[in-house]
């Protein structure tokens, strides 16, 4: 059985998102922002190479982005993810779409 592995990195990601929000737009949104995360680590673990993703091998092989925005839901931040050889998907990044991917992921070998 496939599992999602989110690293530190990335769960610290997830949490400096979340209270960008909640400081900007208030509790609801921080709640309906962190239900949309949710929702998207759902569908990578149902179909990691959701027709949505995209193959990043520019940067490094085997990365993956999956963009959190869903049908009228906004967002600018997107899933940097790897599948390993037995299914698992590990989820390196939460980087907001302005961002040089290639910077961002420097230490990800």
């Amino acid at each position: 059985m496939k599992r999602l592995v989110v690293s530190a990195s990335a769960r610290r990601d997830i949490a400096d998102a979340l209270q960008h929000s909640v400081r900007r737009w208030g509790p609801a949104q921080r709640r309906q922002y962190r239900a949309l995360i949710e929702n998207t680590l759902g569908d990578l673990l149902e179909h990691p190479e959701h027709p949505a993703s995209r193959r990043r091998d520019d940067i490094r092989p085997g990365i993956r982005t999956f963009h959190i925005a869903r049908r009228g839901r906004t967002a600018r931040h997107f899933i940097v993810y790897r599948i390993a050889s037995n299914g698992d998907i590990h989820v390196l990044r939460l980087l907001h779409d302005a961002m040089d991917l290639s910077r961002a992921l420097a230490d990800v070998p």
